[in-house]
């Protein structure tokens, strides 16, 4: 069983080589698209390719991210890959908690097709704010931000079929014929607001000092592979659940969603 990686990334200079280091070491081959960067990603995942040979550099493109780009990845791909081997869509901004390579083959012995990760959105607080200027940006992210909320599930893995290809023109998370979704999960830390600036991005809007969260109003990670997830999204994901299996009996597809929920989530492998 091999588990190759599809990235899109866009501006990520300051993360990127940290998720592709942690990723690498379950990851059999990680193949990398670059949306237009101007920050220097372009040039760092290429340097990072020719030191690593897990590391694939699939090309660059100006087209907008939302039109199919990783699924072009896949179907370049996938006849070069088993039935038993995996596709994970990893964001350049997320490190897994654990190695999902147990959870993935107890998925295919249930012959399961996909798989889905609960996304821990690590937060930058107010008081994080305050101390950002003296804070050592070399240190790793999961040192720096310590503050999370799990607010969804999302799919990210699929299994390959070295036949049928993933439609362009699909703009689903993974291949809509990937429904089968294992009872299992791994969570995603996810850090899109590392800085100030990139809060503001995200905002579309300058950000005052009472703008950002307060660490009492989130959960902290104190790195032992223990998150927790809220009622309200386990409520969601219920729902999404019945309307999956509902849907699945009128003959219609639909993307994978969650199959599970805990109210606490551990992880077997702390990171």
């Amino acid at each position: 069983m091999k588990i190759n990686a599809i990235m899109l990334i866009k501006d990520h200079v300051d993360i990127v080589e940290e998720a592709l280091l942690y990723a690498m070491k379950f990851c059999h081959r990680i193949y990398i698209y670059d949306n237009h960067s101007t920050d220097g990603s372009w040039e760092l995942v290429n340097e990072m390719a020719s030191r690593f040979k897990e590391l694939v550099i699939f090309g660059q493109t100006d087209e907008p991210s939302n039109r199919g780009l990783l699924n072009r990845i896949y179907n370049r791909y996938h006849n070069e890959y088993t039935n038993e081997d995996w596709w994970y869509v990893l964001h350049p901004d997320e490190l897994l908690s654990e190695s999902p390579q147990g959870d993935l083959k107890s998925a295919l012995l249930a012959n399961k097709n996909a798989m889905n990760v609960w996304v821990a959105r690590f937060y930058l607080t107010n008081q994080e704010v305050t101390e950002f200027e003296s804070e050592n940006v070399n240190a790793s992210i999961v040192k720096r931000r310590k503050y999370y909320s799990v607010n969804k599930s999302e799919p990210r893995f699929f299994t390959n079929d070295p036949v049928r290809k993933w439609e362009e023109s699909s703009l689903s998370r993974i291949p809509a014929w990937a429904t089968s979704v294992s009872k299992d999960f791994v969570v995603s830390r996810s850090y899109p607001m590392r800085t100030p600036q990139q809060v503001e991005k995200l905002a579309n809007k300058p950000m005052a000092l009472n703008d950002y969260p307060c660490a009492s109003s989130l959960n902290e990670y104190q790195g032992d592979g223990h998150f927790i997830v809220g009622k309200s999204v386990k409520l969601r994901a219920l729902l999404a659940r019945i309307r999956g299996a509902f849907l699945k009996k009128l003959g219609i597809r639909v993307s994978a969603t969650a199959n599970t929920v805990k109210h606490n989530v551990t992880t077997t492998k702390p990171v």
